[in-house]
């Protein structure tokens, strides 16, 4: 019985220790499992069909809308706020753009094409207002400052004018008013102009007020 004992525990030790993984036995299992799915891979790609890009549609130009719709015609970058828009009566080929924070913008082909004036001219670039004359397209006037009440407004140095219709400017005072909200210039007579001057947005300021000048006086009269 002793004997029958014994060889059924080395028969029970020997299967233990068969079915003990070696770690050489683990690793390359591990790698021919890899090795696989790795070559199962390109084989599922070339299975699935390939995907055709569609061909593309040639671009075709649209006719011109025979309503009155908008398209944008430039300037493409000017400060991001026009304040005013004005066009010669006589010749509306010839527009003025005021810009809030871009300065004068002047197009003498119907807006194809844009040139700034009043840069090299001026002290600041905010404009609040723009106006021609009606009796003389020649004479234009620039309230220069935003009249646009927010935390990042702009501001100007006072008013300038322009006798030959836009390219060289010059300085006319109300200096300290810093924002222009309007201008207006007599029907029949160019020299006499109405300024509508906001002032300081944030504060008093003596020059707030409406003036009314003729050009020969440096300095229009508050009402």
């Amino acid at each position: 019985m002793l004997g029958g004992v014994g060889s059924r525990s080395d028969r029970s030790r020997s299967l233990m220790i068969e079915n003990r993984l070696n770690p050489l036995d683990i690793s390359m299992r591990f790698i021919a499992t890899a090795l696989s799915i790795i070559t199962a891979i390109p084989l599922a790609a070339q299975a699935r069909p390939a995907l055709r890009p569609s061909p593309s549609k040639a671009a075709v130009a649209q006719q011109w809308p025979n309503d009155s719709s908008w398209r944008h015609i430039g300037p493409a970058a000017f400060g991001g706020r026009v304040d005013d828009i004005e066009a010669v009566a006589s010749d509306p080929r010839t527009i003025f753009v005021a810009s809030a924070a871009g300065g004068v913008f002047r197009s003498k082909n119907n807006g194809t094409t844009w040139e700034p004036v009043l840069d090299k001219f001026a002290n600041t670039l905010s404009v609040g207002d723009i106006a021609i004359a009606p009796s003389d397209p020649r004479v234009v006037w620039a309230g220069m400052g935003e009249a646009n009440n927010r935390q990042s407004s702009t501001w100007g140095d006072g008013v300038y004018k322009s006798t030959d219709g836009g390219t060289t400017w010059k300085h006319m005072g109300l200096r300290e008013t810093q924002t222009i909200g309007r201008i207006v210039i007599d029907p029949r007579d160019p020299n006499i102009v109405f300024v509508a001057a906001v002032g300081h947005l944030f504060g008093p300021n003596e020059e707030r007020g409406l003036y009314a000048r003729r050009t020969a006086a440096r300095r229009g009269k508050r009402y």
